[in-house]
């Protein structure tokens, strides 16, 4: 039998086996403290200075689905965390810093534009073609714009540096801001060539003149922005270098291609990347074992070219007679070097053990990379790839950049939970090790679990509304609770989340539910829906289990996500002496979502009279329950109002209800109605039954909520 009783990352170059990693049952958690016992004690890097100045904004204008966005960083120990939906435009924002700061034009495509730009193209595209040429007559393009805001100190490093973006004297200022900006140039030309391209191809818009031209009528232009908006042009000849001495930005992408290919000889992504770290650290921090280890190799590749040449003699021989006038005399010379060979021919196998069999010891086994889980292989590739971001960055010739921004994009693939969690505690303090100032780590995901994690205030959250992206910033929002209520109101939210690992953040529509029975009826009260012609599922759905008591404590919350939201909850009468009873009885509600939010009342009449657009609030919806039709009883929980929406269906099939049949032992469906208030349903087995027993229907104020909820846009 084959175990896995031990884990190790095993580097096989040829004959040689070098052990670099060791773990044991908690593997996630070892591979990233081994990770940084190997940097800090095999091979320690040379310091580098402090590294005050952060990053401290991201602004961008018009680019894909973001018109205007500004983004703010963590600029302390924690990562950024950047959540929201598929196609909200997290990548979108960190691809367009690199882009920007890459300078190169075809980095960039006319779809890059945001939809919103198309009436400036329209306009640009009317007047050129109306004759309106001249710069002065014709109406402006759009741009494309980025503004990157920095915080410095006093140090020399910073002032060096900020002293190429200051705009001002002003000493209480910190801050400088860098502006990128692609822009039109030539446009009479551009105006002129389109007229005649739209007269060849009248069928063809201005987008579609520039989708191959972009990089002829459109350039990067730089500035430095003042506080009060006025701008300065930066000389091109001087960008470059400041940029190199400014902001270093390295990207980890989603799609890793962690392959491992049998029987070929290319090295793998983990491969190649265990030689940039002996490159950047076996090579910079010991370079007399370096060459000493070079230069056996080179001894080697010596011997071998005199066997190569006795191997190929025949060869030879045979090509002269062919020769005329004369034939090149061929030599054949191997050339080896440690780090061809490393980078070539090196495969990581992990290594486990046969069970020892009638006392006898274990033996050791060697397994391909490719037998070990995705998920381990995974954060294997990225602790190595962070690790070869930092050493380049530290092992840079001249002034290194003063910040350094590394962006990981999804990092929860093939992870579980546990692991998720071990990888964001642990990235930033890995960045920073031995490098005072560290580098600043942004964290692009959809995991509920990293986001809860996360503590919530780090989160940026992204959320698409038609063909434009917002960005909200949950620093802000906690920071705008002004009052005790609001900030009691925010901790909740924040705890509850932490620990529910809500995924809110991720969802089209949500639902906040009552208790465990809505739960678990929710999904065949949804595919019930869908066959009355009300389709929610096709919307990312979240559900959130809160109490009567406590659902209005996310009103802000849900208006600050701005996710369309159902929130079902009871009617909770009361009589006057504030005690439990029957609707028919109630004065009030003990309900303090029906009373602190909507429809804001708690006297159960004006609750009971309160009309649809009362109960909503923006694209929230509250709903209770409401008599299935005029004349009928109306329930005070959910319990009570299935018994009046089913109850003959209960009463015919309560044998097949195996843990709650006898409840329903009834002559008459009006004696089942009569007794429905007192009846105590033991709640889960309740839910149960009717999940696995079908031809009951959904109670009338669920179905009412579920189609407004489906008519709401997500």
């Amino acid at each position: 039998m084959l175990v896995a009783a031990e884990q190790h990352i095993i580097l096989r170059c040829n004959d040689v086996r070098i052990q670099i990693l060791d773990g044991g049952q908690n593997l996630s958690r070892l591979a990233l403290d081994n990770a940084l016992w190997l940097n800090s004690h095999i091979s320690p890097f040379h310091q580098c200075a402090t590294q005050p100045m952060k990053l401290q904004t991201i602004c961008l204008r018009n680019y894909r689905l973001i018109e205007n966005a500004e983004i703010h960083l963590e600029t302390g120990t924690q990562a950024t965390i950047l959540v929201g939906p598929n196609n909200s435009g997290k990548t979108s924002l960190v691809e367009s810093v690199a882009a920007f700061l890459s300078g190169n034009i075809r980095s960039f495509a006319i779809s890059d534009f945001s939809i919103r730009t198309q009436p400036a193209f329209t306009a640009f595209q009317k007047a050129a073609l109306s004759g309106q040429i001249g710069t002065s007559s014709l109406p402006p393009l759009p741009s494309l714009q980025l503004d990157l805001n920095f915080a410095y100190d006093d140090s020399a490093e910073d002032l060096v540096v900020a002293d190429s973006l200051l705009m001002d004297l002003d000493e209480t200022s910190s801050e400088v801001r860098f502006r990128i900006e692609l822009q039109s140039i030539i446009a009479d030309e551009l105006a002129f060539a389109f007229k005649a391209f739209h007269e060849k191809y009248p069928k063809r818009d201005l987008r579609d003149f520039l989708a191959t031209k972009l990089a002829q009528y459109y350039d990067f232009r730089y500035f430095k922005v003042a506080k009060d908006g006025a701008v300065q042009s930066i000389p091109s000849d001087k960008v470059a270098s400041l940029i190199e001495r400014l902001i270093r930005v390295d990207f980890l992408p989603a799609q890793r291609h962690m392959e491992d290919q049998e029987g070929t000889r290319q090295a793998t992504k983990l491969s190649r990347l265990l030689n940039i770290h002996y490159e950047h650290r076996y090579k910079s921090t010991q370079p007399d074992s370096y060459e000493e280890l070079e230069t056996a190799v080179r001894e080697q590749a010596e011997e071998l070219t005199i066997k190569y040449g006795a191997a190929f003699a025949e060869l030879k021989q045979a090509l002269q007679t062919f020769g005329y006038p004369e034939t090149p005399n061929l030599s054949i010379r191997a050339e080896l070097s440690a780090s061809a060979i490393f980078k070539d021919n090196t495969r990581v196998f992990y290594a486990a053990e046969l069970e020892p069999i009638g006392g006898a010891e274990a033996v050791p086994y060697e397994l391909p990379e490719r037998y070990n889980g995705l998920g381990f292989k995974n954060l294997i590739y990225m602790v190595l790839q962070l690790k070869a971001f930092r050493d380049e960055a530290q092992s840079l010739d001249g002034p290194r950049p003063r910040v350094h921004l590394v962006v990981v994009e999804e990092p929860e693939a093939h992870l579980h939970p546990q692991m998720q969690t071990v990888f964001l505690n642990k990235a930033q303090s890995f960045l920073e090790a031995g490098t005072p100032g560290g580098a600043q780590l942004i964290i692009t995901t959809h995991s509920s679990h990293i986001a809860a994690t996360s503590g919530l205030t780090p989160v940026r959250y992204f959320r698409r509304k038609g063909s434009r992206a917002t960005v909200k910033d949950l620093m802000t929002f906690k920071d705008s609770r002004s009052s005790e209520d609001q900030k009691k109101a925010y901790d909740f939210v924040a705890q509850y989340l932490t620990i529910t690992r809500c995924d809110l953040f991720f969802c089209d529509k949500a639902i906040l539910i009552e208790g465990a029975v809505e739960r678990l009826l929710l999904p065949p009260m949804l595919l019930l829906a869908e066959k009355a012609g009300i389709d929610l599922t096709q919307a990312y759905l979240s559900v959130v289990e809160v109490g009567g008591a406590y659902a209005h404590i996310f009103r802000e919350f849900l208006q600050f996500l701005d996710v369309p939201a159902l929130v079902i909850t009871d009617l909770d009468s009361i009589d006057s002496s504030r005690k439990k009873c029957p609707v028919s009885q109630g004065v009030s509600t003990s309900n303090a979502t029906l009373k602190a939010w909507l429809p804001g009342q708690s006297v159960l009449g004006d609750i009971r009279a309160a009309q649809p657009d009362d109960c909503t609030d923006g694209s929230i919806r509250v709903v209770f329950q409401v008599p299935e039709a005029d004349g009928r009883p109306c329930g005070r929980s959910f319990e009570e109002a299935f018994c009046y929406a089913n109850s003959e269906w209960l009463i015919a099939n309560n044998r097949a209800l195996l843990g709650t049949g006898d409840l329903f032992n009834y002559a008459t469906a009006g004696d089942l109605e009569a007794a429905a208030y007192s009846i105590s349903f033991p709640k889960v087995d309740f839910a149960i039954d009717l999940i696995l027993n079908n031809g009951w229907k959904t109670p009338l104020y669920i179905s009412n909520g579920l189609k407004w909820l489906s008519e709401q846009r997500g």
